[in-house]
């Protein structure tokens, strides 16, 4: 990760007494804010927030972000698909992660044509490991939504955006102002802890009312040249200075003019309300080999990892050989001699953790294998797999597998 480590004080740029009036208007906001006084806030009312200090945001934002801005491929380019393409990618993932995803992404799908014409199995399978997969399968039908609305032609304005599958507020905002300079905001994380420092918004951002309440004051700030370049540097500034932890104040164009650093509250805001516990799920996974390969089942449509591949997954809260033995018989028809494997694995999802306790094993019947269509489950097709490439599958799959052996 890149940082900026010379940062112009901007208070060499502007008198004592214009800092100050530009502080005190800050601060006038944040106190409105607070007491709730502003709940009818539109962005096309330009006395939301006042000019001054709306000029001196993007006077002081706009020649960090040249200075600062971290180096991705996706700022390189003005095409929508790819920029698209970003933005879904970078969907609660990390950059780093996401950057060898989106070159390879890219030489496979160079364009929405190639991308719509694609069976969903190749799609997932180049998705593969990047997880939260129903972006990929959201990418895909809105790429032949695309396709079949649009000649294959970007839709170019906000609302069109938005009408695309698996696209919300955030990102056809994203994509409408850094594609297409269409003044329109952005929410993300980095934003909203952002606009509630600056402002010292202490509303809990959990709540609908709050989130609403920050779309607007985005909206009010968002100006009418170069709005990406505006959205992006204050999502970077969230990123890499604005931290949730330790913000790097000292290294902030917007220090002097922050509520919450000028009452030494940071680490105070956003303010979220306290989670309930995460609920813990036990699992156990089983992997079976034959000359045939290795068994796996595809998930069903709809459900989690819809139509990835994994080794059969059973809930149990206290899995054993035997009683793992007797569920897969009921699956697949399969008798088979398990063990279990000394390896366990835990993964987080959104909301729950799940802990899987690993059994490996051969079959001892028959290698023909098929569903019983009458047990319930979450599959809709098992088969025999030797090789593992040759099926679209989770991360966690892969990291079961290299337990397992």
């Amino acid at each position: 990760m890149l940082w900026c480590t010379k940062i112009r004080p901007w208070i060499t740029q502007n008198s004592p007494s214009e800092i100050t009036n530009l502080s005190a208007a800050a601060h006038s906001v944040a106190h409105y804010i607070r007491a709730g006084t502003i709940p009818q806030m539109k962005s096309s009312d330009p006395a939301d927030i006042p000019s001054a200090l709306k000029n001196s945001i993007h006077k002081r934002l706009a020649p960090w972000f040249q200075r600062c801005k971290r180096p991705m491929p996706w700022r390189n380019t003005s095409d929508p698909y790819a920029i698209w393409l970003s933005e879904v990618m970078l969907q609660q993932t990390q950059v780093a992660t996401v950057e060898p995803y989106y070159q390879r992404f890219l030489q496979h799908f160079p364009d929405i044509d190639s991308l719509a014409a694609a069976p969903l199995e190749e799609v997932l399978k180049l998705w593969a490991g990047l997880g939260y997969y129903r972006r990929a399968r959201s990418l895909h039908r809105a790429a032949q939504f695309i396709a079949s609305t649009y000649h294959s032609v970007f839709p170019c304005t906000y609302d069109q955006i938005l009408q695309l599958p698996g696209i919300g507020p955030y990102t056809a905002g994203a994509i409408a102002s850094i594609a297409f300079r269409e003044a329109v905001p952005v929410l993300d994380g980095n934003v909203m802890r952002v606009l509630t420092r600056l402002l010292l918004i202490q509303h809990d951002i959990a709540r609908p009312q709050t989130r609403k309440l920050l779309w607007k004051i985005a909206g009010s700030l968002v100006p009418n040249k170069n709005p990406g370049d505006f959205n992006q540097a204050m999502m970077e500034l969230g990123a890499t200075v604005c931290t949730p932890t330790r913000p790097r104040c000292e290294s902030c164009p917007l220090a002097t003019l922050c509520a919450a650093r000028r009452e030494h509250l940071q680490h105070r805001f956003p303010v979220r309300q306290s989670k309930s516990a995460t609920p813990r799920i036990s699992v156990a996974a089983v992997i079976i080999r034959s000359p045939q390969g290795r068994l796996m089942a595809r998930r069903k449509p709809g459900g989690l990892w819809e139509h990835l591949w994994e080794f059969p997954a059973f809930e149990l809260v206290r899995p054993t050989a035997a009683g793992v033995s007797k569920h897969f018989f009921a699956l697949t028809g399969l008798r088979i001699k398990l063990k279990r494997h000394p390896a366990t694995l835990a993964h987080q999802l959104t909301h729950r953790r799940m802990e899987y306790t690993l059994f490996t094993g051969r079959s001892l019947s028959a290698a023909k294998v098929e569903l019983d269509a009458k047990i319930a489950s979450p599959y809709d097709a098992v088969r025999w797999i030797t090789d593992m490439t040759s099926v679209p599958k989770s991360r966690l799959t892969e990291k079961i597998s290299a337990l397992a052996g």
